[in-house]
């Protein structure tokens, strides 16, 4: 049982979309989400960041203590839609990880709750919102997968979906999008992450254990001040 965690500690000075918490909140919460984890067992610790204003010797000087925490600092392009470079970062960490071990995927703003256990599951233990409907979604904050083979299929296609879906005709509207609309040059990358991935459980060939809670908690930025979730 390892667990991985996606995380960009330090994003790139400026940026809106991503900085409502400091640096040093950022860095803090991750290191609970550390401690969190090795209490709850986990014997490997796989943490991909790809902060643009860090490099591998400073991630792994912030994080020093950690002696089950394997750090990768990955370089990369920041698309507007966050969750598709999250997927290239996991893409590029599952052939690091080892074979044949189940997998606790978390995001570095939160962490294991006093109620965490590892759930019964075959490929995915998930947690959805109105799963079963045409807008159905689960959350990518935190989900259990059955082994590395498993996570890089389920991440790759996942990618599909975000870059198939808008060009897919799913009513009237869309056909005469696709039929009569101007093209705009290169895929709009604008569905979520969560609703591609409900997408691609649903309609593909894994077993899914569909869990009312994945026990984890966290803040996240509110529209006025921090929020503390619980999933």
């Amino acid at each position: 049982m390892i667990a991985v965690v996606s995380s960009t500690i330090k994003p790139r000075t400026g940026d809106s979309r991503t900085s409502f918490y400091s640096f040093e909140e950022r860095l803090e919460q991750t290191k609970q989400t550390l401690v969190r984890l090795q209490q709850c067992g986990f014997k490997e610790i796989y943490l991909a960041d790809n902060s643009p204003e860090l490099d591998p010797q400073q991630l792994q000087e912030l994080l020093i203590g950690f002696k089950t925490l394997r750090p990768f600092h990955i370089r990369q392009y920041h698309f507007a839609n966050k969750g598709v470079s999250e997927l290239m970062m996991l893409l590029y960490l599952t052939s690091f990880l080892p074979a044949e071990q189940a997998i606790f995927k978390i995001s570095g703003r939160y962490y294991p709750a006093s109620d965490f256990k590892e759930p019964a599951f075959e490929d995915f233990a998930v947690k959805g919102y109105h799963f079963h409907t045409r807008t159905g979604t689960i959350s990518t904050r935190a989900y259990w997968t059955k082994d590395a083979d498993t996570f890089h299929r389920f991440l790759l296609q996942t990618l599909a979906e975000v870059y198939a879906y808008p060009e897919r005709i799913v009513g009237v509207g869309s056909f005469f999008r696709q039929v009569f609309g101007k093209k705009k040059g290169a895929a709009q990358l604008n569905i979520s992450i969560e609703f591609a991935a409900a997408n691609v459980l649903k309609q593909g060939d894994f077993s899914i254990n569909l869990l009312d809670n994945i026990n984890i908690e966290g803040l996240v930025a509110g529209a006025d001040a921090y929020e503390k979730i619980q999933e």
